[in-house]
């Protein structure tokens, strides 16, 4: 299967080849590595560090000329789509919140339970601004920055885009995190490049990330750094 055709379609030279490669080992391996840095060394609050690599992805995108926020923005999500998102994820979610109740009972729903407030918080504001940030970056402008480095690729770029999405969970210092994050990769990498449809890549992340947090997992996703300073 194919990747989608990109706006500039025509082959690259290896000039513009291996600059991209360049520039996307700067910003997906030695970005999380500096941000890692930052976060464990510098103490600094991990939302403060995001906050500035998430605006600069943003000017990025919003003044290349070929790149259109509309075109992200104003597709919803077709029905079809919507189903397949839903069935996948009561196959799959139904494992996770499995393997946490089987592995993990002490901590199976405790966050709901102990600190309904702090969950309600979470639920709403982790699509908004966690997955907002990691679709943005990961999916939206890797695709149309790097995705003709693949050749039109798909199972590739998923792969690699997954994989690339995995190892900046370095940051949370758990392997959980790190292979947890590439599968959910796979997936969310494969419902981008598929289709294009941003609203649908939200909202599967968004499905898969508040179930985490949720059942008790979302210990394995925390950098043990105050996010307010």
């Amino acid at each position: 299967m194919d990747v989608p055709s990109q706006a500039d379609p025509k082959p690259l030279s290896l000039a513009r080849r291996t600059w991209l490669l360049a520039e996307m080992g700067v910003l997906f391996l030695l970005a999380p590595l500096g941000i890692y840095a930052l976060v464990h060394i510098g103490r600094l609050p991990l939302l403060h560090v995001l906050l500035p690599v998430f605006v600069l992805f943003v000017l990025a995108l919003s003044l290349d000329r070929t790149f259109s926020w509309r075109e992200q923005l104003w597709a919803g999500i077709p029905l079809a789509q919507l189903r397949q998102i839903l069935v996948k994820f009561a196959v799959i979610g139904g494992a996770i919140a499995l393997y946490a109740y089987l592995w993990t009972p002490e901590s199976f729903l405790a966050f709901p339970r102990y600190r309904p407030e702090l969950w309600m918080t979470v639920m709403l504001f982790y699509p908004l601004i966690s997955v907002t940030t990691q679709e943005i970056i990961y999916r939206v402008f890797f695709a149309h920055r790097y995705a003709a480095l693949f050749a039109g690729n798909l199972w590739l770029v998923v792969t690699v885009n997954a994989a690339l999405f995995g190892f900046s969970h370095i940051i949370f210092e758990s392997w959980v995190a790190v292979i947890g994050s590439f599968a959910g990769g796979l997936i969310f990498a494969y419902r981008y490049f598929a289709g294009r449809t941003f609203w649908g890549v939200m909202l599967e992340h968004s499905l898969y990330g508040n179930l985490i947090f949720t059942a008790g997992l979302g210990r394995y996703f925390f950098t043990g750094v105050s996010s307010f300073g």
